[in-house]
């Protein structure tokens, strides 16, 4: 392009109650001569830092008008509405093809990162399998803040993961349930990718296949008794077994949460010598859909003594499969990181001589690091029979007196003063939980 910002000379002066603007013809034509090569401007996406480049010249170009304008009406009033046209008459000659300028590239940026979007969203969408492009074109998929130039790379990934993940658990579920309606079922969901009100048009499609009853003939649906049952599974293949048990109408009673069941909880914070212990995985995005359990891939704690942090244990370990992307993102632990490490069994086996028969403590560990615990112990031959107490029902026990907003580590943490380093960490959290609960020891005997 012709025009270059360093050969633009304006020479304009001012005293008191004079403003002149000597050379404005000169600078009009200097204008008019640079900015012939911006007219009918026409990009390709090729083009972007040709684009990038034209919008800061003709910026640079644009600011030393305005500035001299800003300089002039600054210290001289009234002869100065004269020289402002002129000015203004320039500054719109330049602010025409900087605004085609900056509104192709804003086009562009937003084009290109909804391509980045889609491409991710494919890759991932994959181990649905033949419901992947159903959920991809859902018209529930897409969410436009992703395209604003705030929302980041980790933020429309880990959305994006979510909605998938929750898909997988959905599919599966409306396929176990849905018999003959299964399809108007699937049909229903993928236009909106969520579950609320499905009973509802389950309800619906059942009675509009109700053809006919025979009087006198017994209902062989009617609630005539019932059996109790044990299942067995992970936190949630329990919340899809409920959800399948409210599609199919069946009213149901928990009757005693058995889980994890292998070793036995302790509800009263009446110790101060334990082991503080936190996991990660790898996660998984089901079983059903071809993926393999979640793996633990690290092991944190920390053995109190007398309330005293006396040892520390940290170990990653080879889970044997791919972490999945988001969890990567929230520990911040790769695949290239464990590629090396020994394997979740020999890891368990350390794990176990460190703690001995301690106490153990951690947040949220019933549902989530127990059962992970226990699953791998068991295929590595290790038998783990402590006792250990959640810190979360503790927690949640005092949470209204606090005025707390939830009970979250982090949450408790910031309260208490507590440092946490590397949050999402399983030695961190494991240090962190061991602090948090010698003060809800503490709040529990004020």
């Amino acid at each position: 392009m012709g025009l270059d910002e360093s050969k633009l000379m304006i020479v304009a002066d001012g005293i008191p109650g004079k403003v002149s603007f000597d050379n404005f013809g000169e600078v009009k034509r200097f204008l008019e001569v640079g900015l012939a090569d911006y007219s009918g401007l026409i990009y390709t996406e090729a083009d972007i830092a040709s684009a990038e480049a034209d919008r800061k010249t003709l910026k640079a170009v644009k600011k030393k008008l305005e500035d001299k304008k800003k300089e002039l009406k600054a210290a001289y009033s009234k002869p100065y509405v004269e020289v402002e046209s002129q000015l203004d008459e320039l500054i719109g000659m330049v602010k025409e093809p900087l605004d085609i300028v900056e509104r192709f590239i804003r086009d562009t940026e937003k084009t290109i990162k909804h391509q980045e979007i889609k491409a991710y969203a494919e890759a991932q969408t994959k181990v649905l399998g033949d419901f992947s492009e159903k959920v991809l074109n859902s018209p529930s998929f897409f969410n436009d803040r992703w395209l604003n130039a705030t929302y980041k790379t980790k933020d429309w990934r880990a959305d994006i993961d979510s909605i998938i993940a929750k898909a997988s658990d959905d599919i599966q579920t409306i396929q176990a349930v849905g018999g003959k309606n299964t399809g108007a079922m699937l049909a229903h969901y993928f236009d909106r990718l969520s579950m609320d009100g499905m009973q509802d048009f389950q309800e619906a499609l059942n009675a509009e296949n109700v053809s006919s009853v025979v009087e006198g003939v017994e209902d062989e649906d009617r609630l005539v008794g019932y059996k109790t049952i044990k299942v067995y599974g992970t936190q949630r293949q329990m919340l899809q077994i409920m959800t399948q048990l409210d599609l199919m109408g069946i009213d149901y009673e928990e009757i005693e949460d058995g889980m994890p069941g292998s070793m036995t909880e302790i509800k009263a914070p009446s110790f101060d010598s334990f082991v503080a212990f936190d996991i990660e995985h790898t996660g998984t995005f089901g079983i059903a859909n071809g993926d393999a359990e979640p793996e633990i891939i690290e092991i944190g704690a920390v053995k109190v003594v007398n309330g005293v942090i006396t040892e520390k244990f940290d170990e990653l370990a080879n889970p044997g499969r791919k972490i999945v992307p988001r969890i990567s993102r929230l520990t911040h632990i790769t695949d290239e990181m464990v590629a090396d490490k020994p394997p979740v069994d020999e890891i368990i086996q350390k794990f176990k001589a460190f703690v001995g028969d301690s106490i153990l403590i951690g947040h949220n560990i019933k549902g989530c690091d127990i059962p992970h615990i226990t699953r791998a112990a068991r295929r590595a031959g290790v038998n783990f029979e402590n006792s250990f107490l959640d810190t979360k029902p503790l927690a949640l026990s005092i949470k209204d007196a606090k005025g707390w907003s939830d009970v979250k580590l982090t949450t408790l943490s910031a309260y208490y003063g507590i440092t946490q380093n590397e949050a999402h960490r399983a030695w961190c959290d494991a240090e962190a939980n061991a602090y948090v609960y010698l003060k809800l020891r503490e709040e529990r005997t004020i």
